[in-house]
């Protein structure tokens, strides 16, 4: 399980390739979200959600280059939160692969509610 300390917002990663392109990957609160997604769409209790997050090898593994955050940020946080709640190819288990109609509003009102990032992962302009 990952040390807590380590999972903080506002970490920048530079392109290895072109170090113009930057991403900041607020890393606490994107671990936050898929915890809420998890209480909520996979009807977990917070304690369970957190382990599972905590453990799992997408929180686990490091997070050391833009290209690792890069890969996180392919994905929306429901898919993330159910393929850690569900396992792999988890829509084949009968769990919808499309978010819930009211998953913008739980994602906008969580962040807020809880003083999150509004985004998990700002990419410059």
């Amino acid at each position: 399980m990952i040390n807590k300390d380590k999972i903080v917002d506002g970490v920048v990663f530079k392109d290895e390739d072109d170090p113009e392109e930057t991403v900041v990957f607020n890393f606490h609160t994107w671990v936050e979200m898929l915890k809420a997604i998890i209480v909520k769409y996979a009807n977990k209790k917070e304690d369970e959600a957190e382990l599972m997050v905590l453990s799992s090898s997408l929180v686990c593994k490091p997070i050391d280059s833009y290209l690792a955050v890069c890969l996180r940020s392919h994905e929306l946080e429901y898919h993330w939160a159910m393929l850690i709640a569900y396992g792999e190819q988890f829509w084949l288990k009968g769990v919808s692969s499309k978010q819930p109609d009211d998953y913008l509003i739980l994602d906008e009102s969580y962040r807020k509610d809880h003083n999150l990032a509004e985004e998990s992962f700002v990419f410059n302009d």
